[in-house]
Parts: C-alpha cells; structure tokens; sequence
C-alpha cells in the first residue's frame, strides 16, 4: 500500500531535448521531428453553407430559369427567329381579339342612336321570369328533373295508346290515370336486355319496331281481338241495324229492276 501511495504522489515533467548542428557530424544527418501539432478543438456548430442557386426566388412551376452567363452572345439560326416571330404574332392575336373584349361591354355599335341607357344589370322582376322559364323545363328534383319533351306524332300515338292501355287489354288490372290530357313532362327510354337471358326469352332484333303502333299492328292476337271488339261495337248500336235492312231493300230493288 506504501508504494502505491509513492507512485501515485510522483509527477511526471515533459522532457525536452534539444541538439545543435554543431554537434552532428553533417547537415543531412538532422533527424526529422516526429512530434506532430495538435490544434486546439473549437467545439460548436459548423457554418451551413448555401448556394445562391438554392435562394428561393418565389416562382415556381413557371419555366423560368436563371443564365449564369448573360453577357455571352448565343447564336440564333434564321428558322428559330422567324419561328419566334409567328409564335409572338399568334400570342398577340389571340390577346387581342376585340369580338371576346367587346361582348360584356356597355358601349356597342349603334349605343349613340338609342334613346334610353339600356340596364347593365337585370331587375328582380326578370331574375323571377328567368327562374320561371328554367323551372318549367323540368318537373322538379322530386321527379328527378323530368325533362319536357319536344312533342312528335308518333309520340303522341304512342301516349295516347299508352293511356288506352285497359282497353287494348282487358284482362290485365291497370291504375286509372292522373291526366285525362296527353302529359307535359315525360321521357323515351330503351329496355337493355340481360345477357342471362336466351333469344327465345326476348324479342328479336328483326321483329321490333320502332314505335307502339307499329309494334300492335304486327301483333296478330291484337288484330283478332281489335276486329271482335268493333263488330260487336257496330251491332250493338241501334242506327246499323236500320241503315242496313234499307241497304238491302236498295240493292235488292236495283236488281229486280
């Protein structure tokens, strides 16, 4: 224990030595000193240094860009420069066009000759008519925007035939009809066929029509059924029976004579 007590209590002195040339025998035989320099650490944070390429120049997504040699002269071709000048002569065309400019313009041709100042502004008055105008093109957002559509006459059979439809068949029950006139707001669509399904469970292609009409006059069951119902119709008024007895007499005498 005693000696470690005397080591720990000796302090330890850098050595320096130092030789002369004169000592040595020759210039040459100088030996190099292998001490290397120990600089002292700065302990902080390194400087970030940034480019002026990275400055934010506050243009994004525009397709500038920025020529770090300005003063070179760039030589330009006769077909780049002629280019260059119908592009520009395109681009002032089109920003000036005066027809595009002078729609919402007050000042029009002839504004000296009129009398009265025409309204830039619409009264509330014709706000109301306009609304009108666009809410009587549809039925309404109940309906769905049912549109009106533009009447045809073969729509108009086709309507018609549509709200007869107890009558051309009398076995199957139908609803009696909101409107006894032809409807305003209606709309024409196609059935699309399921692919599940075999030709015989649909129509063909070759035996549709166009329209209703034409579709129950192809229709062989409903010509039987349209040719019974008016013979029955015919006898049961009373006017037939004697316009044909006389009908008779009139032929018969004829051919007496």
């Amino acid at each position: 224990m005693a000696l470690k007590n005397s080591i720990k209590s000796i302090v330890r002195l850098p050595i320096n030595i130092t030789i002369d040339k004169e000592d040595l025998e020759s210039d040459e035989e100088v030996p190099v000193s292998k001490t290397k320099i120990i600089k002292p650490k700065r302990y902080g944070k390194k400087q970030s240094v940034v480019l002026a390429s990275q400055i934010e120049t506050g243009m994004k997504d525009i397709g500038v860009y920025i020529d770090v040699n300005p003063h070179k002269e760039k030589k330009l071709s006769v077909e780049t420069v002629a280019s260059n000048s119908n592009n520009a002569t395109c681009s002032s065309s089109s920003l000036i066009n005066t027809d595009t400019l002078m729609e919402k313009s007050v000042l029009t041709p002839g504004f000296e000759k009129l009398d009265n100042v025409p309204k830039y502004s619409a009264s509330k008055r014709q706000l109301k008519m306009e609304r009108r105008k666009e809410a009587d093109k549809t039925k309404g957002g109940k309906w769905f925007n049912l549109p009106a559509t533009e009447m045809t006459e073969e729509k108009l059979r086709d309507l018609e035939i549509i709200q007869m439809r107890s009558i051309l068949n009398p076995k199957q029950f139908y609803k009696k009809n909101d409107l006894k006139v032809v409807p305003k707001y209606f709309q024409v669509g196609t059935v699309v066929d399921s692919h599940a399904d075999f030709y015989h469970d649909r129509v063909p292609k070759k035996d549709r029509k166009k329209n209703l009409v034409d579709e129950l006059m192809a229709n062989a069951d409903f010509q039987r059924y349209n040719k019974r119902k008016y013979a029955e119709i015919i006898q049961t008024k009373p006017g037939t029976r004697i316009a044909s007895k006389t009908k008779k007499r009139k032929i018969g005498f004829l051919i007496k004579i």
